[in-house]
């Protein structure tokens, strides 16, 4: 191979003609994307250290805070599931409480209740929200 060779081979892997812009728009989209991204990450992470226990009072009570998910019962008082997030806990109502709405937000006062199960709260009143 002489150096004509070389000079053609150069010649023919580059590009012709002057090099191609990107449009004006395009940064505006990466940054637009990367924000996206970022907002699914907070809300992501948001959801999976939620908590519906949100504090303990001295007394033993915890109030629980979420949207509610009721959860059928033949012969007993309301119950169903407060959830925050990923994590969620179950809670029986008093008799004579209305039960909320499906994912309607509610907030509760409750003594845990370990004979239900782990996880589980007895409201000393009706939820309210």
């Amino acid at each position: 191979m002489n150096g004509i060779d070389v000079e053609r081979q150069l010649v023919a892997v580059q590009p012709a003609g002057p090099r191609a812009r990107r449009p004006a728009w395009a940064l505006a989209v990466v940054v637009v994307a990367v924000l996206g991204v970022a907002a699914a990450l907070v809300v992501g992470i948001r959801g999976l250290l939620g908590n519906p226990v949100r504090s303990t009072a001295a007394d033993g009570t915890a109030l629980l805070v979420g949207s509610f998910e009721p959860l059928a019962c033949a012969g007993c008082s309301a119950q169903g599931y407060v959830q925050d997030g990923a994590r969620s806990v179950f809670v029986r109502l008093p008799a004579g409480c209305p039960e909320p709405a499906r994912e309607a937000r509610v907030e509760v006062h409750a003594r845990p209740a370990p004979d239900l199960g782990k996880h589980a709260f007895l409201a000393v009143s009706c939820p309210a929200g």
